[in-house]
């Protein structure tokens, strides 16, 4: 065995293992801590790693080993760790060439890529899988401008808000499909991983939802075609408009996948049946009139709910219409807890009945609870949240079959 010299210092119980080229090595000195090959060593004496003697190794592979002799000297500095190599003068761990988003192994015109780096694998999995969610992201956004700006007659918010729904669940949507094709180790144990998304796989989950939906839209719209009465119209041609607006999303996801960036062309006389089926919706004619606390407020929730469903809804008034909602709200702010959240209950009782004979097709009542940051409006936040789940059941009511057509 050879002995320490000028001015080294033997260790021992030093654990180790080399890179997979054979010549990096990280080593593990027990009673000074972890020596990297970047140089970040900011728990560990400064000193350098002169001789390695007596290995043993661990695994069949030769990559971890024991040293029973490990020659350090002291640095000069602390803020500097020597570089370790065995055979050839070593190295900091680079990167996987993968990480700057490009792989032979995965090309990009067969797949969407996206890399993560994190502290442990599973975060650098969620990271990656998170930059191909980005990419769908930014595409829908695009498409929710394109909504916007088709909406008039006052309803802009309420459909960017429908749209802005999608989104939320299509995050998840895309993520089902993305693998974890690999891993790897960088600088200071950097963990990075890489994400893919099979576009020939994905395309055709893609193609046959849009098919099928065209095939329900043709049939729908040949039903459309055929029948009279508002109220069974109204039903197939919502049923239609949101075909047609599942289309454009579904699409939006196809030109992304596809390499050249074109989509699914509609059938024929696809925008003529769309033009038919919303001038079908803006035929029936919804007006709501509210009574009691905050009947501003809540009447404008109402409507706006109302017509994120597609519906033509106004305040009441002018000429009566097919549908008049009726509702009556009342609310409390209830003992503060906490000079954070101010929290209130409320209740809205709501009556439907046809326009022309005032005959009530159904009542219920809504009731709950909600938290303001500010006492004067936790009410009216309340009511106003009641308003929306209150739309809703309206909605069902008129697509349920149950209205009768004059």
């Amino acid at each position: 065995m050879a002995n320490p010299m000028n001015g080294e210092t033997q260790c021992s119980m030093v654990t180790g293992f080399r890179a997979a080229d054979g010549r990096q090595v990280y080593l593990k000195i027990i009673e000074r801590g972890y020596l990297y090959l970047n140089g970040m060593a900011p728990a560990a004496p400064g000193f350098s790693i002169t001789r390695i003697q007596n290995t043993m190794n661990l695994e069949p592979n030769g990559l971890d080993f024991r040293a029973r002799s490990v020659y350090t000297r002291p640095m000069r500095s602390l803020a500097l760790v020597a570089i370790i190599a065995v055979g050839a003068s070593a190295q900091a761990p680079s990167p996987p060439g993968w990480v700057s988003g490009t792989s032979p192994e995965y090309p990009k015109g067969a797949f969407l890529t996206g890399v993560g780096e994190g502290p442990t694998q599973e975060k650098a999995a969620d990271k990656a899988r998170a930059e191909i969610a980005k990419i769908f992201s930014l595409e829908v956004r695009a498409e929710t401008q394109v909504s916007a700006r088709e909406v008039t007659d006052g309803v802009k918010s309420s459909y960017s808000q429908d749209v802005s729904d999608d989104v939320r669940t299509f995050t998840a949507k895309v993520i089902e499909g993305v693998e974890i094709a690999r891993y790897g180790r960088g600088e200071a144990g950097t963990h990075y991983a890489l994400a893919v998304l099979d576009r020939g796989h994905s395309l055709k989950v893609f193609k046959d939802k849009i098919e099928a939906g065209d095939k329900e839209f043709a049939e729908l719209s040949e039903r459309l075609g055929k029948t009279d009465g508002k109220f069974t119209r109204i039903r197939l041609a919502l049923r239609l408009v949101g075909l047609g607006k599942s289309r454009r999303r579904f699409n939006a996801d196809y030109r992304l996948l596809n390499p050249d960036g074109t989509g699914l062309e509609a059938p024929a006389a696809f925008a003529e049946a769309l033009a038919s089926a919303r001038k079908a919706v803006a035929a029936v004619t919804v007006q709501v009139d509210v009574q009691g606390t905050n009947a501003a407020r809540v009447t404008t929730r109402f409507i706006d709910a109302l017509s994120a469903y597609g519906l033509r809804a106004t305040e009441k008034g002018g000429r009566a219409p097919d549908v008049l909602v009726e509702a009556v709200g009342s609310g409390r702010n209830l003992r503060a807890e906490n000079l954070t959240w101010f929290r209130a209950e409320g209740s809205l009782a709501v009556k439907m009945s046809y326009g022309a004979s005032g005959e009530a097709i159904t009542r219920f009542e809504e009731a709950g609870t909600d938290a303001s940051g500010d006492p004067r409006s936790a009410v009216g936040q309340t009511l106003a949240k009641l308003s929306e789940k209150a739309a809703g059941r309206v909605f069902k009511v008129l697509v349920s079959g149950d209205l009768l057509d004059d």
